[in-house]
Protein backbone atom coordinates (compact mmCIF):
# COMPACT_ATOMS: atom_id res chain seq x y z
CA UNK A 1 0.00 0.00 0.00
CA UNK A 2 2.65 2.40 1.13
CA UNK A 3 4.35 1.55 -2.77
CA UNK A 4 1.14 2.69 -4.39
CA UNK A 5 1.14 6.08 -2.28
CA UNK A 6 4.62 7.12 -3.34
CA UNK A 7 4.22 6.21 -6.80
CA UNK A 8 1.01 8.02 -6.74
CA UNK A 9 2.55 10.77 -5.49
CA UNK A 10 5.65 10.65 -7.74
CA UNK A 11 2.57 10.46 -10.97
CA UNK A 12 1.38 13.76 -9.10
CA UNK A 13 4.61 15.53 -8.80
CA UNK A 14 5.37 15.18 -12.82
CA UNK A 15 1.71 15.84 -13.41
CA UNK A 16 2.03 19.45 -11.48
CA UNK A 17 5.46 20.00 -13.67
CA UNK A 18 3.93 19.31 -17.06
CA UNK A 19 0.99 21.39 -16.06
CA UNK A 20 3.35 24.53 -14.75
CA UNK A 21 5.82 24.09 -17.51
CA UNK A 22 2.74 24.39 -20.40
CA UNK A 23 0.91 26.85 -18.83
CA UNK A 24 4.43 28.87 -18.32
CA UNK A 25 5.11 29.21 -21.89
CA UNK A 26 8.80 27.80 -21.62
CA UNK A 27 11.56 29.24 -21.24
CA UNK A 28 10.65 32.04 -23.98
CA UNK A 29 7.60 33.36 -22.49
CA UNK A 30 5.69 35.57 -23.12
CA UNK A 31 7.02 35.09 -26.41
CA UNK A 32 5.15 31.70 -27.12
CA UNK A 33 7.67 29.45 -28.98
CA UNK A 34 10.05 32.10 -28.89
CA UNK A 35 9.92 32.25 -32.58
CA UNK A 36 10.15 35.23 -34.42
CA UNK A 37 6.62 35.22 -35.38
CA UNK A 38 5.76 34.58 -31.88
CA UNK A 39 7.95 37.96 -30.70
CA UNK A 40 5.84 39.96 -33.52
CA UNK A 41 2.52 38.41 -33.02
CA UNK A 42 2.96 39.99 -30.13
CA UNK A 43 4.42 43.48 -30.62
CA UNK A 44 2.33 46.56 -30.34
CA UNK A 45 2.68 48.68 -32.83
CA UNK A 46 1.51 52.09 -32.67
CA UNK A 47 0.64 53.63 -36.45
CA UNK A 48 -0.13 57.45 -36.81
CA UNK A 49 -1.26 59.08 -40.32
CA UNK A 50 -0.44 63.07 -39.75
CA UNK A 51 -0.61 62.68 -35.58
CA UNK A 52 -3.85 60.15 -35.89
CA UNK A 53 -3.27 56.86 -34.29
CA UNK A 54 -4.86 54.27 -36.74
CA UNK A 55 -5.58 50.65 -35.62
CA UNK A 56 -2.87 48.01 -36.64
CA UNK A 57 -4.10 46.32 -39.70
CA UNK A 58 -6.20 48.76 -40.79
CA UNK A 59 -6.94 50.50 -44.39
CA UNK A 60 -6.50 54.49 -44.22
CA UNK A 61 -6.50 56.60 -47.53
CA UNK A 62 -3.19 58.91 -47.79
CA UNK A 63 -2.30 61.93 -50.52
CA UNK A 64 0.70 63.59 -50.63
CA UNK A 65 2.07 65.27 -47.87
CA UNK A 66 0.97 62.75 -45.42
CA UNK A 67 3.14 61.88 -42.45
CA UNK A 68 2.94 58.46 -41.95
CA UNK A 69 5.11 56.93 -38.28
CA UNK A 70 4.87 53.74 -36.59
CA UNK A 71 6.47 52.40 -33.74
CA UNK A 72 6.72 48.46 -32.37
CA UNK A 73 7.45 47.79 -29.20
CA UNK A 74 8.21 44.25 -27.92
CA UNK A 75 9.75 41.61 -25.68
CA UNK A 76 12.07 39.10 -27.03
CA UNK A 77 13.44 36.44 -24.75
CA UNK A 78 14.64 34.28 -27.61
CA UNK A 79 18.08 34.92 -26.71
CA UNK A 80 19.07 35.84 -29.96
CA UNK A 81 18.68 39.65 -31.96
CA UNK A 82 15.52 40.84 -33.29
CA UNK A 83 16.45 41.80 -36.87
CA UNK A 84 13.45 44.26 -38.01
CA UNK A 85 12.51 46.22 -40.85
CA UNK A 86 9.05 47.99 -42.19
CA UNK A 87 8.74 47.86 -45.90
CA UNK A 88 6.20 49.09 -48.45
CA UNK A 89 4.76 46.62 -50.25
CA UNK A 90 2.79 48.05 -53.40
CA UNK A 91 -0.21 46.47 -54.89
CA UNK A 92 1.66 44.79 -57.77
CA UNK A 93 4.25 43.50 -55.74
CA UNK A 94 7.39 46.25 -56.15
CA UNK A 95 8.69 46.40 -52.35
CA UNK A 96 10.71 48.96 -51.07
CA UNK A 97 12.77 49.06 -47.46
CA UNK A 98 11.50 52.25 -45.38
CA UNK A 99 13.20 51.10 -42.10
CA UNK A 100 15.91 48.12 -40.74
CA UNK A 101 17.77 47.85 -38.12
CA UNK A 102 18.70 45.08 -35.54
CA UNK A 103 17.87 45.14 -31.46
CA UNK A 104 18.70 43.79 -28.25
CA UNK A 105 19.88 40.08 -27.75
CA UNK A 106 17.22 38.50 -26.05
CA UNK A 107 16.01 38.67 -22.82
CA UNK A 108 14.00 41.66 -22.45
CA UNK A 109 11.87 44.54 -24.21
CA UNK A 110 12.76 46.56 -27.37
CA UNK A 111 11.16 48.63 -29.81
CA UNK A 112 12.12 50.79 -33.33
CA UNK A 113 10.41 53.34 -35.19
CA UNK A 114 10.34 55.51 -38.47
CA UNK A 115 8.12 58.48 -39.61
CA UNK A 116 7.80 59.47 -43.28
CA UNK A 117 5.97 62.37 -45.20
CA UNK A 118 4.53 61.09 -48.60
CA UNK A 119 6.12 63.08 -50.93
CA UNK A 120 4.18 64.53 -54.34
CA UNK A 121 7.43 63.05 -56.33
CA UNK A 122 7.63 59.52 -54.91
CA UNK A 123 6.77 57.33 -57.71
CA UNK A 124 6.31 54.63 -55.19
CA UNK A 125 2.83 56.19 -53.71
CA UNK A 126 1.23 57.00 -56.57
CA UNK A 127 -2.27 57.77 -56.99
CA UNK A 128 -4.62 54.85 -57.08
CA UNK A 129 -2.49 52.32 -55.73
CA UNK A 130 -2.47 50.20 -52.91
CA UNK A 131 0.34 50.09 -50.30
CA UNK A 132 1.09 47.90 -47.62
CA UNK A 133 3.12 48.18 -44.40
CA UNK A 134 4.78 45.74 -43.42
CA UNK A 135 7.09 44.57 -40.66
CA UNK A 136 9.21 41.98 -41.16
CA UNK A 137 11.18 39.89 -38.94
CA UNK A 138 14.09 37.41 -38.14
CA UNK A 139 15.89 36.29 -34.71
CA UNK A 140 20.04 35.85 -35.61
CA UNK A 141 22.88 36.95 -34.29
CA UNK A 142 24.19 40.75 -33.93
CA UNK A 143 25.20 42.19 -37.10
CA UNK A 144 28.86 42.04 -37.38
CA UNK A 145 29.30 45.06 -39.35
CA UNK A 146 27.34 48.21 -37.65
CA UNK A 147 24.43 49.33 -39.46
CA UNK A 148 24.47 46.07 -41.35
CA UNK A 149 20.95 44.85 -42.10
CA UNK A 150 19.65 40.89 -42.60
CA UNK A 151 16.24 42.28 -43.84
CA UNK A 152 17.10 44.60 -46.82
CA UNK A 153 18.92 48.03 -47.47
CA UNK A 154 16.66 50.86 -47.16
CA UNK A 155 15.46 52.02 -50.54
CA UNK A 156 15.82 48.32 -52.16
CA UNK A 157 13.62 45.37 -51.71
CA UNK A 158 12.82 42.90 -48.91
CA UNK A 159 15.39 40.10 -48.46
CA UNK A 160 12.72 37.27 -48.33
CA UNK A 161 15.74 34.62 -48.12
CA UNK A 162 16.10 35.61 -44.38
CA UNK A 163 12.22 36.40 -43.19
CA UNK A 164 10.97 34.30 -40.85
CA UNK A 165 7.92 36.65 -39.97
CA UNK A 166 5.34 39.21 -41.19
CA UNK A 167 2.90 41.45 -39.79
CA UNK A 168 0.81 43.83 -41.53
CA UNK A 169 0.99 47.28 -39.85
CA UNK A 170 -1.45 49.06 -42.26
CA UNK A 171 -3.13 49.49 -45.86
CA UNK A 172 -2.67 53.00 -47.27
CA UNK A 173 -4.89 53.63 -50.21
CA UNK A 174 -3.53 56.37 -52.26
CA UNK A 175 -5.47 59.37 -53.08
Amino acid sequence: MMRYHARMRERAVVAVVLFLTACSGGPSSPDGDGSAQSVVNSATPDIKVNGISVQPGSTTNVTAGTTVGSQVNYTNNSGQTMHHAVAAVRDDGVERVEQCGASGSGGGGGGFGSSRTISANDSFYTRGRTVRLVLFAALGPTPTVPGQCLLGALGGPVNRAAVQAERLLATLVVQ
